[in-house]
């Protein structure tokens, strides 16, 4: 016999050891031989034996290897637990099993926290869990909290926020204290299409008990997203509320909203929760063409759900086509320029998707053919600069007007720039690197929209083109690129309001020609060459814990150059 099979044996041997004591001790107690305590509980007495129930749960174990009165007694009375319960409790001791159902649960819970029994608050928490629906996951999570439950109250609390709308049509939703109201609501992670629900839910909640309750609107209000409404909700609703109307800093908060509307210039000063959409509001990530395996270009287009940690297809564009650009608005993902194996292309395609049946539809060409452009959005407008027609690394921008179909040609830049990054913060668009036909850049310059002037910035420590740009609280990361000897992993961050560039964590692999995005308040870099293989892999960078770590699942094929964008469901 080999040593495994000996110790496998040895194994299964322990096991039937362990259950044959168990057995015999069970069988012991219910013919209370060698008892040698009883249990009293709701006038009913439990014969037992100290040392199973001591080596079970650590309340006994407290109970009689510790200097308390009951230590020396024969009988044993616990408060607070019914007889029927009990039986329950005592059979799992003997048996490690225990039949939790619908009937016993909430007595069973408490009763097994209470004596430390953790196979049986386990085993409840399991069971509630597999129970929780929007009728109950509320209550379920506060008692859960009230028992130590964390993995239950966790569990509870991730359900309830992806089915808010339902939970706020029921009666326990209105039963809620104040205290629970305001944690559900300031909540990032409510998956909602728009705050519209969750306003009606504070009003609701309110109108439930309005003589106790309306002096709380204005606390639960601040975690409203107002500003983030339509203006016509705003005005034809929130005005007209009389709760709203009667309370002085619900008004100022509806002004904050008006205000966020009637002044897109004062935006970027208004940045704060309100302001922010939530993470489970919609948002997905989307990666265009590109170049990939076997030196094809790529027609396919993916999506991933951050809610499900899952990628998925979506139509693919009307042409294969790499060196491309992307954006977002509206609604709707655009892919621009690239270059299709022939020629560097100004034709833009577009992909609404809110429409029931999404297609990919051409609209007004740019201006300018460009491959390897830069490309962002800003006040309604989309903007591309920069990139190569297949003779000249262009120095201009141009921006889409999607009411008018139009594109309008823009000052240029100093320098010509294939490959740079381009994004908006505070108001301000930056392009970043790239490559100017004789040097790779760690140049970028700054256009200001109101003057319509390009001035430069500090230059980055390293040269950069192919890089991963995106901004997350106004700090600028430049992620990876190739700087003409190496393909890079490393990453640095520039800061608008101090103009200094700081060095940040590296990516876990090299990623040149790579697309970079803010997904749920974390940059993502997407795809990327590292220098041997086409990358299908995606990864995440927390600002706060200063860490990058892999999205959970990889793209359906490797590619670079492809175009990447936020794109949100709800619009």
């Amino acid at each position: 016999m080999s040593y495994v099979e000996s110790e496998a044996n040895s194994e299964l041997f322990t096991n039937c050891h362990a259950k044959s004591i168990l057995t015999t001790m069970n069988m012991l107690r219910k013919t209370h031989t060698l008892c040698d305590v009883t249990l009293h509980v709701d006038s009913v007495d439990f014969p037992a034996h100290r040392i199973v129930l001591a080596a079970c749960s650590d309340y006994f174990c407290a109970m009689f290897t510790n200097e308390m009165c009951e230590k020396r007694e024969s009988t044993i009375h616990i408060q607070g637990i019914s007889a029927a319960v009990m039986q329950i409790l005592l059979d799992f001791i003997y048996t490690e099993t225990v039949n939790v159902n619908v009937g016993n649960v909430q007595e069973l819970l408490p009763a097994a926290c209470l004596l430390q029994l953790t196979g049986v608050k386990k085993a409840c928490s399991a069971f509630l869990e597999k129970q929780l629906d929007p009728t109950n996951c509320l209550g379920i999570k506060i008692f859960a909290e009230s028992h130590g439950c964390v993995t239950l109250s966790n569990a509870a609390e991730k359900y309830s926020v992806q089915v808010f709308d339902e939970i706020i049509e029921n009666e326990e939703f209105k039963l809620l204290p104040v205290e629970e109201v305001e944690r559900l609501i300031r909540s990032d992670d409510i998956q909602v299409t728009s705050e519209e629900p969750v306003f009606e839910a504070v009003i609701k909640w309110v109108k439930a008990d309005p003589e106790n309750r309306k002096n709380m609107l204005a606390r639960l209000l601040q975690y409203v997203r107002l500003p983030l409404l339509s203006a016509k909700y705003i005005t034809d609703k929130i005005d007209t509320e009389p709760l709203v109307r009667r309370c002085h800093e619900c008004r100022d908060l509806v002004d904050e909203a008006k205000k966020f509307h009637l002044r897109p210039d004062l935006r970027s000063c208004m940045y704060g929760l309100r302001t922010q959409p939530r993470y489970g509001s919609g948002d997905v990530l989307v990666i265009l063409g590109g170049f990939g395996s076997h030196q094809n270009l790529v027609d396919t287009v993916e999506m991933y759900d951050p809610k499900i940690s899952k990628w998925k297809c979506l139509p693919n564009l009307m042409k294969p086509r790499r060196y491309v650009s992307s954006a977002s608005l509206n609604g709707k993902i655009y892919v621009i320029g690239g270059y299709d194996g022939q020629t560097r292309l100004n034709s833009v395609e577009c992909l609404d998707l809110t429409s029931d049946e999404p297609v990919w539809q051409n609209v007004a060409p740019m201006n300018q053919h460009r491959g390897l452009a830069g490309a962002c959005v800003h006040k309604g407008r989309i903007y591309v600069c920069g990139g190569f027609d297949g003779y000249t690394r262009h120095t201009s921008m141009e921006s889409y007007n999607p009411v008018l179909d139009q594109w309008q040609l823009l000052s240029g830049m100093a320098v010509g720039r294939e490959g740079a990054g381009l994004v908006v913060a505070r108001d301000k668009i930056y392009c970043i690197g790239g490559y100017d036909g004789v040097n790779l850049l760690d140049s970028g310059e700054c256009y200001d929209p109101e003057t319509e002037h390009w001035s430069a910035i500090v230059p980055m420590s390293t040269r950069r083109s192919g890089a991963g740009v995106a901004v997350v609280n106004d700090q600028i990361y430049v992620c990876g690129g190739y700087d003409g000897n190496n393909h890079l992993s490393s990453v640095e961050s520039y800061n608008i309001h101090t103009a200094h560039w700081t060095t940040v964590q590296n990516m876990t692999v090299p990623r040149c020609y790579v697309g970079a995005c803010v997904l749920r308040g974390k940059l993502v870099v997407v795809a990327g060459y590292d220098g041997n293989t086409l990358l299908d892999s995606a990864e995440s960078f927390d600002p706060l814990k200063k860490m990058w770590e892999p999205l959970e699942e990889d793209m359906s094929i490797q590619r670079c150059d492809a175009g990447v964008t936020v794109a949100c469901l709800r619009c």
